[in-house]
């Protein structure tokens, strides 16, 4: 286990100057672990191709 670099440690984000709210990285804890093994990327499956790339415009398909 690791101190988060995010909230450096408190659990607590600071979002602006008088704003604040739980890290997300750490989820309040002030730890980050490291993944035990890596997720599975190649075992994923794209439902529809025409969402593959968020980036790209929807084509039509016909």
């Amino acid at each position: 286990m690791s101190t988060c670099t995010i909230c450096g440690g408190s659990g607590i984000q600071r979002v602006s100057s008088q704003r604040f709210r739980t890290c997300q990285s750490c989820l309040g804890t002030g730890r980050i672990t490291a993944a035990s093994r890596p997720a599975p990327l190649s075992k994923l499956s794209t439902v529809d191709p025409s969402i593959a790339c968020l980036d790209s415009v929807p084509q039509k398909v016909s």
